[in-house]
């Protein structure tokens, strides 16, 4: 069956939009270029740019703050924590088990060497002192009775007698003795820190009556790791500091003579003859102490210092672009470390040596301010005096 003819129409459309779908995939072939005239993904260079010239875009290069090597002062401190402690301080207690009959001071009050704190019922006591007292006048009259007799009483009754004088002289002392234990005194100056017991209760061997403290004078223990002990020696200066921000100076009081095989540590005792209110015993303090110093050595902030497999590292800016560098450290401060080996005081040092930083990274760098500073400070030309007279 024969087909219909194409009307005439309907073959020039056909041919026109032909046309123009053959214009734009040749376009398309092309490698077209964008909006902007700039080349796209396909080609490779879109994405960073070059200027120019061919060189790598500024703008893509991380800003770093850098630093160099200067002389600066170091100091290395140990720091340790603890508890106040009184120089002195005892539990007072009864040699004899008697009634409190009188208390004479009370918690807060300072006492002298020797004063009288709390006096006891005694009179048991002196009775047995009196009873022991006269057994010795008896054992006497009888021994100078025995003697006066002459070869009528033999030498060893007499000998007898006199051996049973003697116990019974002992036995008086020890009376005389424990009746004057009914009285609490005090065995050095300090402070009634607590009292234990009120007017008659039973004062035994066991129980304590008062806590004495001698509070003018304070201590505290520090210890030492043996590395850093052998620097610290006794008359060193320890800064101590309480919670409530107060601080004071004391001093290394002595030094044990043998390291603890436990803990590797010596402990050193440092003692504080002047110190603010807020110090006393049982209050919590933090102390430090110089171990070392360096006056003026070469140095960089302790930040520009990272640890790569346990060995140290920096950063070094050269030819704009981040290089690596492992250095040999010295003494460590609270803020900056000494460098022995490994840079050059010319060398520009990353300040902020782990912010992110790869081998090999474009980097832009800045002067840190604090560097900035000393070399406007070192390069300042001297004041050239004025003569007054000109």
């Amino acid at each position: 069956m024969a087909r219909a003819p194409i009307p005439r129409a309907r073959v020039a459309a056909l041919a026109l939009m032909a046309a123009l779908g053959l214009g734009a995939a040749a376009c398309d072939a092309g490698g077209g270029k964008g909006e902007h005239g700039g080349k796209g993904d396909r080609g490779g260079k879109g994405k960073r740019g070059r200027g120019p010239g061919g060189e790598e875009d500024e703008g893509q290069a991380m800003q770093v703050k850098v630093v160099h090597l200067r002389p600066a002062p170091i100091e290395r401190w140990y720091r340790s924590s603890g508890t106040l402690e009184a120089r002195r301080s005892a539990e007072l207690v009864a040699v004899q088990a008697a009634i409190i009959e009188k208390i004479l001071v009370d918690e807060g009050d300072q006492v002298k060497e020797g004063q009288l704190l709390a006096r006891l019922d005694g009179r048991a006591l002196d009775l047995q002192a009196d009873a022991a007292k006269i057994e010795l006048q008896n054992l006497e009259a009888e021994l100078e009775r025995l003697e006066s007799a002459g070869a009528v009483i033999s030498q060893e009754e007499i000998d007898k007698q006199r051996y049973l004088v003697e116990e019974a002289r002992a036995s008086a002392k020890v009376s005389r003795h424990q009746a004057k234990q009914t009285v609490i005194r005090a065995p050095f100056d300090g402070t009634i820190v607590t009292r234990y017991v009120d007017e008659g209760n039973l004062a035994t061997t066991a129980t304590p009556l008062f806590h004495l403290a001698d509070l003018e004078v304070l201590e505290l223990p520090l210890h030492l790791p043996e590395k850093d002990a052998a620097s610290v020696g006794v008359g060193a200066d320890v800064e101590v500091e309480l919670v409530d921000g107060t601080s004071f100076t004391a001093k290394i009081e002595r030094r044990a003579p043998v390291v603890d095989p436990l803990t590797g540590t010596v402990k050193f005792t440092m003692r504080a003859t002047e110190a603010p209110p807020a110090a006393v015993p049982g209050a919590f303090a933090r102390a430090r102490v110089l171990v070392d110093r360096r006056d003026a050595t070469l140095s960089l902030p302790l930040t520009a210092v990272f640890e790569v497999e346990d060995v140290p590292h920096v950063f070094v800016v050269q030819d704009g672009k981040a290089s690596r560098r492992e250095v040999k450290l010295g003494l460590e401060g609270s803020e900056r470390v000494e460098i022995l080996a490994g840079l050059r005081p010319e060398d520009a040092v990353v300040e902020e040596g782990n912010a992110g930083i790869t081998e090999g990274m474009p980097l832009r760098p800045v002067e840190a301010e604090a560097e900035a500073e000393v070399a406007s400070a070192e390069a300042a030309p001297a004041a050239t005096p004025v003569d007054a007279g000109s």
